[in-house]
């Protein structure tokens, strides 16, 4: 397995990796609402951001193995720059067929940006792996090449996420990640944890 930089061909099979990965995820099921519907919004859902990241050539990293694509990750460095205008105008349509969705996008980014680090530094904003593989590696390599990569950027102080999974805190404090402050996602708990680089 080796972890390598995403590329457009890997668009369909990366974004139904992460919707395997989160179909039960407590975030998405707020944001997206679980029901009928549910799979293919979240798939519309990360094929957006990822077609953001990869045109704007952003850090969106692939799990790849013999057999294909076994996770992805995603997020921003220190700049976040602005969407191109025709991506914009599909998540601009995405929010309107998805009803509910930008108020509940406005709950979340409320309490993401009351617990995120004032220092410049990287938000792991999505990370996923096929459920079969849990246990193989695939996570972890994949968190690993996101902290090197913010590691390696001088202006970068550290890397940001959340999760909504309590069986998610172990495996990103094993990778040095702590202060798992909570906030309030509609009935779930939604943990902000860093991982400081240190003196820069």
């Amino acid at each position: 397995m080796k972890i390598t930089t995403a590329t457009p061909s890997d668009l369909d099979e990366a974004v139904g990796c992460l919707a395997a990965a989160f179909a039960q995820d407590p975030i998405t099921g707020f944001l997206l609402q679980t029901g009928p519907g549910y799979r293919e919004r979240v798939t519309q859902f990360f094929s957006l951001l990822m077609r953001a990241r990869i045109a704007l050539k952003m850090s969106v990293s692939v799990a790849r193995g013999t057999a294909g694509i076994h996770g992805a990750a995603m997020g921003y460095s220190t700049v976040r720059p602005e969407w191109p205008r025709g991506l914009t105008e599909d998540w601009d349509r995405f929010e309107k067929a998805t009803p509910g969705f930008t108020d509940r996008m406005v709950v979340y980014d409320d309490v993401a940006a009351k617990y995120k680090p004032p220092a410049p530094h990287y938000y792991l904003g999505v990370i996923g792996t096929d459920p079969n593989l849990h246990g193989s590696g695939n996570g972890t390599q994949l968190l690993k090449s996101f902290c090197d990569l913010s590691a390696s950027d001088r202006l970068s102080c550290g890397v940001y996420l959340e999760t909504a999974q309590a069986s998610n805190l172990g495996f990103y404090e094993r990778a040095g990640f702590a202060g798992a402050v909570r906030g309030s996602l509609g009935s779930a708990t939604l943990w902000c944890m860093y991982l400081p680089h240190g003196p820069r």
